[in-house]
């Protein structure tokens, strides 16, 4: 997830993004804590604009464990990230998911139920189960 190094949520969340020809199609926009909330303590699943696809658990603590298998690999992977929030912005702290590293990313909702951390041609999608 290059550039987007979440996940879900906070999403959040998160996942491995990648640059594409796609456009990625913005949602209304909502607080970064708004989502937080409704994330807290729920399984989700993520779908990144490159083919990632995982699921995941928010803490009520402020983190998220991700496991996740990118479309080149055949093994599932794993890591956990802070989150914080920054207005708009869900920000995460991975420690191997795309690249590692901190990255803010906007929150926008798609549909009920759906966020999308991220914008432009990099992406992911997370959805509450």
């Amino acid at each position: 997830m290059p550039g987007l190094r979440i996940a879900v949520v906070a999403a959040f969340a998160a996942a491995a993004v990648a640059s594409t020809t796609i456009p990625a199609t913005a949602g209304r926009q909502v607080h970064g804590g708004d989502v937080a909330r409704v994330l807290a303590g729920k399984s989700f699943r993520i779908e990144c604009v490159d083919g990632t696809q995982g699921r995941g658990q928010f803490s009520t603590q402020g983190a998220v464990s991700v496991s996740y298998r990118r479309p080149t690999a055949g093994v599932e992977e794993n890591d956990h990230a802070a989150v914080r929030v920054r207005g708009v912005e869900i920000c995460l702290s991975w420690k191997q998911f795309g690249g590692g590293g901190t990255g803010c990313y906007p929150v926008y909702e798609q549909e009920s139920g759906r966020f999308r951390l991220g914008s432009g041609p990099l992406w992911c999608d997370i959805s509450p189960k």
